[in-house]
């Protein structure tokens, strides 16, 4: 028989019996079920689960499908639990955050003479404009039916987070710093920001740059592998020479907006931002991949996210 102590913070301690079986024979998902079945309220996804490491920090019982013993939980053994508090499925979030941008952008553009007074519209705005929306109508349809989640939920207050940041700078910082008098048609009449060739240079930049992060992107879903099996590299366009080449490309996505624009306050904030979150990701992947392959195979001489700098 396993028994195991369960305590939660805020909540009496409780202890789960499994009779006659042992701890390679109970999964992390039976546990959570017994966790359940004394909290109605906790459901498998509110759980983390911890167990005490020699090392000082906890290890998360993360894997539903392994056994208490894959964990080195044995008879006896004394668990951490947290609430989570309320989940959202992780696609949901990215739908919401992505979807904000879609709509909010172009209305800042429609109605900013509401705030600024009337001014024709230049044709850099008006390119910019539809380019911000190519790019999360793909982002978008790329969280839909493309990209796989490490996990089924994230906490609720998640997508106000996430939400505040999409939605706050691509909406409304964006829609408040290019669409406005000063990039109007009459203001940029006869200087570089108002030539076509311009333009369509900087257009056809961002538009592949795009669709070279689409591939990074299809080629990371075909690296899937189903639980338990080893993990793949990249090995597609642009990972020979980024670790991260999917980052890669929609950072030269958003330079292109940059240079576009002539640096556009909110496009360039934008830039940073997402930069600074792409570089702690990469580090992360790169940090993993050390771990999980040999290291003169892969990454061995790759950057991590920005060739030849980063």
């Amino acid at each position: 028989m396993v028994a195991i102590t369960v305590s939660v913070s805020g909540k009496p301690t409780i202890n789960l019996d499994f009779a006659n079986k042992h701890p390679r024979d109970v999964t992390i998902k039976e546990l959570k079920a017994a966790i359940h079945a004394k909290f109605p309220k906790l459901i498998a996804n509110r759980q983390r689960i911890t167990v005490p490491n020699v090392s000082g920090k906890p290890t998360p019982l993360t894997d539903e499908s392994k056994s208490l013993a894959d964990y080195g939980v044995g008879e006896g053994a004394k668990l951490k639990l947290k609430d989570l508090g309320k989940q959202v499925g992780y696609r949901v979030l990215y739908l919401w955050e992505y979807a904000g941008p879609i709509f909010l952008n172009p209305l800042f553009l429609y109605y900013s003479h509401l705030i600024w007074g009337q001014y024709d519209p230049s044709p850099l705005q008006l390119t910019v404009r539809n380019l911000l929306v190519i790019h999360f109508i793909k982002r978008f349809l790329e969280s839909a039916f493309v990209h796989s989640f490490s996990r089924a939920t994230v906490p609720l207050s998640f997508v106000f987070r996430n939400c505040l940041y999409y939605w706050g700078i691509c909406g409304f910082l964006i829609g408040l710093t290019l669409y406005r008098p000063g990039y109007s048609k009459q203001a940029l009449d006869g200087t570089l920001l108002s030539d076509s060739r311009w333009i369509n240079f900087w257009t056809v930049f961002e538009l592949v740059a795009e669709l070279l992060n689409l591939n990074a992107h299809l080629h990371l879903r075909s690296l899937r592998q189903p639980p338990g099996h080893p993990r793949k590299f990249p090995t597609g366009l642009g990972f020979g020479l980024a670790v991260c080449a999917n980052y890669w490309f929609e950072i030269l996505g958003v330079i292109a907006l940059v240079a576009m624009t002539g640096g556009d306050i909110g496009t360039v904030i934008y830039l940073c931002i997402g930069t600074f979150f792409m570089k702690t990701w990469a580090d992360g992947k790169y940090a993993r991949y050390k771990r999980e392959f040999d290291n003169k195979i892969f990454p061995g001489k790759r950057y991590r996210l920005f060739p030849p700098i980063y």
